[in-house]
């Protein structure tokens, strides 16, 4: 399949991924701003193999796409997820986003519905962004450039008062080695408008959102049933009381049961 760029160019580069299972639920799962898919590996023993066929896609300039050149933004991510589908012979599937990608899903919802069987985002992002302005998401984008310390103690600001030193010294050296400097600057324009999901363009296919409750207060389940409500018509959302932003590290076996009877169209059991 030809990956056309913004510039009308094609590019026959798939996105990097790892495929697990050979069941019948085609789900495509995608990485956060911190890591790579990766961060799946806790709730991967616990899959469902049988049943599902899962896709973890690393997005340009992560993980197994991380020699792969820009541009770094929703437009050519949700290029790439097509592509990547197209490749792998599948015409509908189902999505998964976490966190900075639930904007992608999102938009895969609104404009591809035709692709998309379900949506699953986990803490999901504002559909209108977090608001910051240029200059705070400069300030954001410099992190990717600065030392180790630096990401430890932005880690530990958001996280360190639930979390273990041991996690936030293993997550901040995990985004280190898993991402381009150039990516992570990039994809923070996504949190302040550069590609947010469209306000008027309702999404009628099913959508699950996972919550962490100790997350921050936007991202909590209240303020996503209102603000996520608006374009998801219908939409289910689980909250997880004892978790933030990883629920598939925090709590794995549980969000792997939460995704999976939802994929399968049993949410009310949820």
């Amino acid at each position: 399949m030809e990956n056309v760029d913004e510039n009308g160019e094609t590019n026959l580069q798939v996105l990097g991924h790892e495929k697990i299972g050979a069941g019948a639920v085609h789900v495509i799962v995608m990485n956060d701003w911190i890591a790579d898919t990766s961060t799946w590996d806790p709730a991967k023993p616990y899959l469902g193999l049988e049943e599902f066929t899962w896709v973890f896609a690393d997005l340009r300039g992560y993980g197994r796409s991380k020699t792969l050149l820009g541009p770094f933004d929703l437009k050519q991510s949700v290029i790439d997820i097509l592509a990547l589908a197209d490749h792998l012979g599948w015409r509908k599937f189902s999505i998964v986003g976490h966190s900075m990608s639930t904007l992608i899903a999102m938009h895969l919802a609104q404009h591809h519905a035709h692709r998309i069987e379900r949506a699953v985002l986990l803490a999901p992002i504002p559909p209108a962004g977090h608001g910051g302005d240029k200059t705070m998401l400069e300030a954001v984008g410099k992190i990717a450039s600065s030392h180790d310390k630096r990401r430890i103690e932005v880690l530990a600001q958001r996280w360190g008062n639930r979390l273990s030193k041991g996690w936030v010294k293993f997550k901040a050296a995990r985004w280190r080695s898993t991402s381009t400097p150039d990516a992570v600057a990039d994809y923070t324009r996504m949190f302040g408008g550069d590609g947010l999901p469209d306000p008027k363009a309702i999404i009628d296919i099913p959508v699950l959102a996972i919550t962490g409750e100790e997350d921050i207060e936007v991202m909590r389940s209240a303020a996503v049933s209102k603000l996520l409500g608006l374009i998801a018509k219908n939409l289910t959302i689980v909250p997880f009381v004892q978790c933030s932003r990883f629920p598939m590290q925090e709590l794995p076996p549980l969000t792997v049961a939460t995704v999976e009877r939802f994929l399968q169209g049993n949410e009310s059991s949820s």
